[in-house]
């Protein structure tokens, strides 16, 4: 179990911590709208690699100016965290180029589950028994959602890839709270080791999708460009600022207030890129929201991780 925090949280501080969160949330929430422009030309393995290079720089500035300490400790845990949560982006992302934001959002936010399910598998956090409602919802859900996209067999099988990235989101989030236990003399992995190991792991991960044997490179338009920047600049933001909050609130409200995204990236790609989620999606949008609401209030803990779950 990791230790207990110390220092205790003001009425205040948590109320500035879940304005931050609520910030954070919509900024990832726009920068998977800001994705899914980008992908309209450039192939969605090519804007997530574009993520994590933003990511490497401000880590590498961060690094250079004092301002971050990186000394890994526990590199299996540190390499699962960079691997799957940079293969969670690199399906997301290309989830985003075939269906769309707010459906890509939808399945990758489901990663709460799936955490919840590893973290009894790796770290033997058993589950409240009112989980498995959760879990049934979930899965309802999910199965209504990649049901309703297989009108097509591509939309069907990016459907299914949507949500292996929430699976190896899950995998990731685990990792973070296995590095963050400390040890015996007290030590942990810093957020910036762990963001480190994120971004670049993460970005070594997309390149077979870039340079090949997965894909292939487009050359960015200036427009391009601007889009692709702001990708990269809203999520370091945004996962700076749920960095910042998660030292004052829990997961649970972590969980619930990120469902945010969902709800921004769903609307958003309606009111502004001609989405739509009717139908048998739009039920299991419903069933699998409320699954990880359930999910994220039956298995809050007194502590929160330092970082985000994988996107």
């Amino acid at each position: 179990m990791a230790a207990p925090d110390p220092s205790p949280t003001t009425h205040a501080q948590t109320r500035q911590a879940v304005a931050t969160l609520v910030a954070s949330a919509f900024l990832f929430g726009f920068m998977a709208l800001a994705a899914r422009v980008a992908s309209r030309r450039i192939p969605g393995p090519e804007v997530a690699m574009f993520r994590f290079a933003v990511g490497v720089l401000v880590v590498l500035a961060a690094a250079v100016s004092g301002r971050a300490s990186l000394r890994p400790r526990r590199w299996g845990w540190l390499l699962l965290r960079g691997i799957f949560g940079g293969l969670a982006v690199f399906l997301y992302f290309s989830c985003i180029e075939h269906v769309g934001a707010g459906l890509a959002t939808l399945l990758n936010y489901t990663s709460p589950v799936w955490a919840m399910l590893l973290g009894w598998w790796l770290l033997g956090e058993r589950p409240r028994r009112r989980a498995a409602v959760a879990l049934a919802l979930t899965l309802l859900g999910v199965v209504c959602v990649v049901s309703g996209s297989l009108h097509s067999v591509q939309n069907g099988i990016w459907a299914v890839a949507g949500v292996l990235s929430a699976v190896a989101s899950g995998i990731a989030v685990t990792s973070i709270r296995a590095v963050r236990r400390r040890s015996e003399d007290g030590a942990s992995e810093s957020s910036w080791t762990v963001f480190a190991s994120f971004t670049g792991f993460g970005l070594l991960v997309t390149l077979p999708g870039v340079f090949g044997p997965l894909g292939h490179w487009v050359t960015p338009s200036p427009f391009d460009w601007g889009v692709l920047a702001g990708v990269g600049v809203l999520s370091v933001v945004a996962q700076l600022l749920m960095t910042q909050a998660l030292e004052h609130v829990t997961a649970g409200t972590m969980g619930i207030i990120h469902q945010l995204i969902v709800v921004v990236a769903t609307l958003g790609g309606v009111l502004f890129l001609g989405e739509r989620l009717t139908g048998w999606p739009l039920v299991g949008a419903i069933l699998t929201v409320s699954g990880v609401a359930w999910t994220v209030l039956t298995t809050a803990r007194a502590v929160p991780p330092p970082v985000a779950p994988g996107a």
